[in-house]
């Protein structure tokens, strides 16, 4: 058993599968998952857990370099920035319309679907390097 970082198995295994410029999204609820891509579910009830706090969790052993999200998002595309950039400090941020969102998706390593109620609340991140 780890003593800190990720514990969930499968999101630890993952991570360590990453490479550089591999992608993971961190789906809402009712992100449709594409065929074929694998999917970890977290999902526990309503908002529980939230997309922010895996995101948290993977800044712990994941080198983001990159990470999308859907412009659409409610109230701006501009709060939702910073508040993924303070998390994901040294990312470069980039919205995009949620229908190109979807269509990157189907290149990604996994899924790890949350149970997080904000619409378009999805954030698909691109792994850097540890050096």
């Amino acid at each position: 058993m780890k003593y800190t970082g990720i514990i969930n198995r499968d999101i630890s295994a993952m991570v360590a599968r990453t490479g550089h410029f591999d992608r993971i999204v961190v789906s809402d609820a009712g992100f449709p998952i594409p065929a074929g891509v694998p999917c970890i579910d977290l999902s526990m009830g309503p908002n529980l857990p939230k997309v922010v706090d895996v995101l948290k969790m993977l800044t712990l052993e994941l080198p983001i370099e990159q990470f999308w999200f859907a412009s659409e998002i409610q109230p701006s595309a501009d709060d939702r920035a910073k508040e993924l950039s303070a998390i994901m400090t040294k990312a470069e941020c980039i919205p995009l319309p949620h229908a190109e969102f979807k269509k990157l998706a189907y290149g990604a390593v996994g899924v790890i679907r949350t149970g997080d109620y904000l619409a378009w609340g999805n954030v698909m991140v691109a792994s850097g390097v540890a050096y």
